[in-house]
């Protein structure tokens, strides 16, 4: 592994955001330390620091990058979908698939525990508003333009139901009936959700 004059600091960072990733990915967000990373790209904890505040701010980092792969997931599974229904239903399924496909990073989103106390940086808020816009936007035939904070509401409470049905699957409690899958699951809520919407 190449030493500290074999990269750029842009290339550090870079090699430093990639391990932390592949620490969640094989171990979870709880495993992520100083100690890990440069263990694994071949440099001294010290040199984190110099290119990062702390090492949360490497874990958000990480986090938003899997926010925005969840999103753009979102985004293409709606894409072609033109039924209000069907729309809501296809970005259920795969908020559920991507949880499934990747579920140590996706629950690092959840599980991460920053040390220092503030704001979380605007990357990860960024993320954030990315992914819920998504899921706005498919509720907006729905509501009126004066009704935009109970759309926004409403997309919140969308978003608990699949996540929890997602949570309780990729933690391996999900009692699931007749056979149904987590994706089965989150698609009757959605059914019934927006069946209570149009009446």
């Amino acid at each position: 592994m190449g030493r500290r004059s074999d990269h750029s600091r842009e290339e550090l960072a870079s090699l430093a955001t990639e391990a932390a990733r592949a620490i969640m990915v094989e171990q979870g967000v709880a495993q992520v330390s100083a100690r890990a990373i440069a263990k694994r790209i071949g440099y001294s904890p010290g040199t984190l620091y110099n290119l990062f505040e702390n090492i949360d701010a490497i874990v958000y980092q990480v986090n938003a990058a899997t926010l925005r792969d969840l999103a753009m997931a979102a985004m293409a599974a709606v894409e072609n979908q033109t039924r209000p229904l069907d729309r809501a239903i296809a970005l259920g399924r795969a908020y559920v698939d991507f949880a499934e496909a990747q579920p140590r990073l996706w629950l690092s989103v959840f599980d991460f525990r920053p040390a220092a106390e503030g704001d979380s940086p605007a990357c990860f808020e960024e993320a954030v508003t990315l992914l819920f816009t998504v899921v706005n936007d498919c509720l907006t035939p729905f509501f009126t333009a004066e009704q935009e904070a109970l759309r926004a509401a409403s997309g919140r409470v969308l978003w608990s139901g699949v996540h929890g049905i997602s949570l309780l699957n990729v933690t391996g409690r999900l009692g699931q009936p007749d056979g149904m899958t987590a994706a089965d699951m989150a698609e009757l809520l959605i059914r019934n959700f927006i069946r209570g919407l149009e009446a």
